[in-house]
């Protein structure tokens, strides 16, 4: 006991803490290692607060196996915190990280080989005698085929996509791998190896009650420690006091009362390779009826310690002001995983608490991940008699102790919010809770690869289900949402009545195999009150086969119908057309039903509709300006006046009728033709529209009454005829008639006054 009583002594008595807390000072502040001294100090702590996760890891290691391997598992669990400190030490990046031995993965370890041992296959290719090897083998094997997914994901710059994996699912490895620990060490708190041992034992005598005894005072002890030793690792203390108090009672007490020992650990502890062992395992004519168990258990191994390491990493980043590089890190952690199975290791991952006592005891670069590979190395043969004279009982009850804190936080944090009656998330809750809940049950009941794949399944199918809920961003109808068209105010009243007949639907997200039949789910229930179906493509970040099959279907079901289907903000040179055009679906393009942007297509949508309705304006035929709302109440006489004032102009299409910059000097009414106001681009090249005019409508006005430069480009789309008043004529007019040019400008108001409030009815539906 003396080199336990040692540990406890340097801990507690020793001035370290005080000495390393000026250091701390000293290299906290300007963030660089002040010497290599703190890497020393920092990493031999570093080694001393590990040794409990050593002992913890190593106990459960080889539990799938048989109980008269703990020692073995120790001493693996020893040997790769060693190799994987010095693999850190020597290739690390510039952040510094510490590996330990993780008891979660152990635990997976320790169910794949309960799953082996169970098949009656492996056991009559491997049987009696044989069975423990080859099952230690199979761990090593799924160790190194970890470690080289893990250094390929990092090799091949795939650090960023190991953290896809949902975090529900993540947090159900977590708890499932916490409560497969508890349960598998429940029994040795009775000195026992089963848990019906439990049972016939207490039915029959009640040996049971001293290991169990030592066990609670072994939770008590780290528990209590923990609040009042805060420079002592409460496992640490737990584990002494136990095993102090099984050697005070076995004065007293038959020790074969007191339940069995750890035992003495291997004596030669220096790595040995299996790599010869592990190729003619790998030759046997039974290892084909594993690879598959195998190489599943090792994806998962790989990606549950690819993901916690570079967690663990990113809170190291928060404390020391640096930011790691994944990939380096994830071929690291490969790396030592591959050399530590290869020597008969256990597998290991990044811990964030001992990174972190290692920063803040001075360590900060490489070095300290090798001072702590010596320390450890020294502790594992100091400490290897001592460890020898550990309870079963009592290491259980450090191994329960410590596992019933690492339960995932997040999942406790959703409990809770859970209860509260006021959350407004509650069903989100839930099924992130369901999805947690299944993955902790079947990493119990069915092992890691069942529950990582009915885990990606499920957050998969959730995932689309939520996607295809939000595929559709809002539908609106032309009678709230028109073109930016000037039409007549006959044209106006008619789409109000009839402007219902006219969806626009907005895509959101991407449009794929997931959510494509919820769009046309909610397109049929549109389209049985409509006639046109504009789709708009603006927010659309994905386009897959079936989305545009699926788009595809929709066109042919409309056709059928005698409706309409047009394309909004799918320029020439998009690449969701292109892609429309490759997999077959592109006859809206060749039918012209395809559009730059929304604006042009309801437009379209809206002309088809007027001409349907009997009420749409002829671009070919001139408008008599006694049907222009800006001269109503004039006389006939008074618009023949109007009349001379005026000159009568001829466009031809794409001819500019004004141009932004100049001088506005004049009005124009338009009587024939179409025209479009414009910014940007020279012409129609790269230039946006704004707005559409037809027959009926004044352009220019604001220019002529404020005098300001003409702020767009007026461009006639068809032939056009107008009418031009200048400032001068129109000065000239009030003069001699001022009661036309005041009917004039009356009327003028009012026409800005409707454009403006329709401008606001745009903005209104754009902010929506």
């Amino acid at each position: 006991m003396g080199e336990l009583f040692f540990c406890l002594n340097l801990l507690v008595f020793n001035p370290l803490p005080t000495r390393t807390l000026t250091l701390i000072q000293k290299t906290t502040t300007s963030g660089t290692p002040s010497s290599w001294r703190g890497d020393l100090i920092g990493g031999c702590v570093g080694a001393l607060i590990a040794v409990p996760t050593v002992l913890s890891c190593g106990s459960v290691f080889f539990a799938g196996i048989g109980p008269g391997l703990v020692a073995a598992g120790i001493a693996s669990a020893f040997i790769s915190a060693v190799l994987c400190a010095i693999v850190a030490g020597c290739f690390g990046g510039e952040t510094l990280h510490v590996n330990c031995p993780k008891t979660s993965h152990a635990a997976i370890l320790a169910g794949l080989c309960a799953i082996m041992a169970g098949q009656p296959g492996f056991v009559a290719a491997f049987p009696g005698a044989a069975t423990a090897p080859a099952l230690m083998l199979v761990c090593f094997l799924t160790i190194l085929l970890s470690g080289v997914v893990q250094f390929g994901l990092g090799a091949l710059q795939l650090g960023a996509a190991v953290k896809f994996v949902p975090l529900p699912v993540l947090a159900g490895f977590v708890n499932g791998f916490a409560l497969q620990i508890i349960l598998g060490q429940f029994p040795k708190l009775f000195g026992v190896n089963k848990l019906n041992q439990v049972w016939q034992s207490l039915l029959h005598n009640e040996l049971l009650l001293w290991p169990l005894g030592l066990s609670i005072l072994t939770v008590v002890l780290t528990q209590i420690s923990g609040r009042f030793l805060k420079n002592v690792p409460s496992p640490l203390v737990g584990l002494i006091g136990g095993t102090v108090a099984w050697q005070a009672a076995a004065h007293t007490v038959d020790p074969t009362r007191l339940g069995p020992l750890i035992g003495a650990l291997p004596e030669n502890l220096l790595p040995i390779p299996h790599i010869i062992e592990m190729v003619h395992f790998i030759a046997t004519p039974g290892f084909l009826g594993i690879v598959f168990p195998i190489a599943a258990t090792a994806i998962t191994l790989a990606m549950v310690s690819s993901i916690q390491s570079l967690l663990s990493i990113a809170t190291v980043d928060q404390l020391a002001g640096t930011q790691h590089n994944s990939n380096t890190e994830l071929m690291v952690q490969g790396g030592g995983n591959m050399l530590a199975a290869i020597f008969g290791g256990v597998p290991s991952g990044g811990s964030p608490n001992i990174s972190q006592t290692v920063y803040k005891n001075g360590g900060r670069t490489r070095l300290a991940n090798l001072a702590h590979a010596g320390a450890l190395a020294v502790l594992a043969i100091g400490l290897g008699k001592a460890i020898a004279q550990v309870p079963m009982a009592v290491m259980a009850a450090v191994v329960i102790a410590t596992t019933a804190g690492s339960f995932d936080k997040w999942t406790q944090q959703l409990i809770s919010r859970m209860r509260d009656s006021h959350s407004a998330n509650r069903s989100d809750i839930a099924i992130n809770l369901a999805v947690i809940f299944l993955v902790t049950a079947l990493v119990i009941s069915a092992g890691a690869l069942a529950a990582l794949g009915a885990g990606m399944s499920l957050a998969f199918m959730i995932f689309l289900y939520r996607t295809s809920e939000h595929s559709v961003r809002r539908v609106l109808r032309a009678d709230a949402l028109r073109s930016r068209t000037t039409r007549t105010i006959r044209v106006n009243d008619a789409l109000d009545r009839e402007g219902r007949r006219i969806a626009l639907v907005e895509l959101d997200g991407a449009l794929f195999f997931g959510s494509i039949e919820a769009v046309l789910k909610r397109v049929d229930v549109e389209m049985a009150t409509a006639d046109w179906l504009v789709v708009d493509f603006r927010r659309v970040s994905l386009l897959d086969s079936s989305g545009a099959l699926g788009l595809k279907r929709l066109d042919d079901s409309l056709k059928k119908q005698k409706k309409r289907l047009l394309f909004a903000h799918l320029p020439a040179d998009s690449q969701h057309l292109a892609f429309m055009k490759s997999v077959g679906a592109g006859q809206p393009q060749k039918e012209g039903r395809v559009f730059p942007d929304t604006d042009t297509a309801l437009h379209c949508a809206e002309e088809e509709l007027l001409l349907r309705l009997g009420v749409a304006s002829d671009a070919n035929t001139e408008m008599a300006l006694t049907d222009f709302e800006v001269l109503q109440g004039l006389s006939a006489s008074e618009l023949e006046v109007l009349k001379g004032h005026m000159t009568r102009m001829e466009f031809q299409a794409e001819d500019a009728i004004i141009r932004r910059g100049e001088a506005g000097r004049s009005l124009f009414l338009l009587t024939r033709g179409r025209v479009s106001v414009r910014i940007g681009g020279g012409g129609t090249t790269g230039a946006t529209r704004l707005y559409c005019h037809e027959a009926g409508i004044v352009l220019g006005e604001m220019a002529l009454l404020s005098g300001q430069p003409r702020s767009a480009d007026v461009l006639a789309d068809t032939g056009a005829t107008a009418y031009e008043l200048t400032v001068d004529a129109f000065n000239l007019l009030s003069k001699t008639s001022p009661e036309i040019a005041i009917t004039l400008l009356r009327n003028l108001s009012i026409g800005l006054a409707d454009r403006l409030r329709t401008q606001t009815e745009i903005i209104r539906q754009l902010e929506a």
